[in-house]
C-alpha cells in the first residue's frame, strides 16, 4: 500500500508537469483598444480565391465592438507560421480586418485582424491593436461563434 501511495504522488507530479508545459504558451485573447477601430472588412476565401460578392464592409461601431467582445476570452496557443498558413489554405476561411479610420488603403498595415476557418478554428495574427505576433490558434473549435458573428454582421456568404 505504501508503494501505491508513492506511485500516485509520482503520477500526480508528472501530470502536473505535463499540464503546465502544455499551457505554457496558452493565453486568452484580450483587446485593449477596441474603441479605436472604426471599420471592419470581412472577406471569405473559398477554394483559395475570393470575389467582391464574398466581401463586406461594416462601419457600425456598435457591431464592430460586439464582434471584438465576442472573441475576447478565447483560449489560444502559439502556432507555427507555416502550419497556420497551410490551415488557411486547406479550407474556406473568413478574414476579419479592422481599421482605425473610415477609409482603408490596400498595402497599409492592418491594425487588427484574425481569420476563422470553416471548422470554427480562429487564427489570430495580432496580440492587440497594432501589435503583430506569431500566429496563435484557438485550442477549441468555435463554429457556433462564427455563425453568431455572421448573423450579427448579416453575412450570407
Amino acid at each position: 500500500m505504501g508503494n501505491n501511495k508513492y506511485l500516485f504522488i509520482g503520477i500526480t507530479i508528472i501530470v502536473s508537469i505535463l499540464l503546465s508545459a502544455c499551457s505554457a504558451n496558452e493565453e486568452v485573447i484580450k483587446i485593449h483598444s477596441k474603441d479605436s477601430l472604426r471599420t471592419l472588412f470581412i472577406q471569405k476565401v473559398e477554394g483559395n480565391s475570393s470575389s467582391e460578392e464574398m466581401t463586406k464592409i461594416v462601419k457600425d461601431k456598435d457591431k464592430i465592438e460586439k464582434i471584438l467582445s465576442k472573441i475576447e476570452g478565447l483560449k489560444v496557443e502559439d502556432s507555427n507560421s507555416q502550419f497556420a498558413f497551410d490551415e488557411l489554405k486547406s479550407q474556406n476561411t473568413y478574414t476579419f480586418s479592422f481599421f482605425d479610420s473610415e477609409k482603408f488603403e490596400s498595402g497599409k498595415e492592418v491594425p487588427y485582424a484574425f481569420s476563422v476557418l470553416n471548422d470554427g478554428t480562429f487564427i489570430f495574427t495580432h496580440k492587440d491593436v497594432g501589435l503583430i505576433k506569431t500566429p496563435r490558434m484557438t485550442i477549441a473549435k468555435h463554429k457556433d461563434l462564427l455563425n453568431e458573428m455572421k448573423q450579427l454582421l448579416e453575412i450570407n456568404f
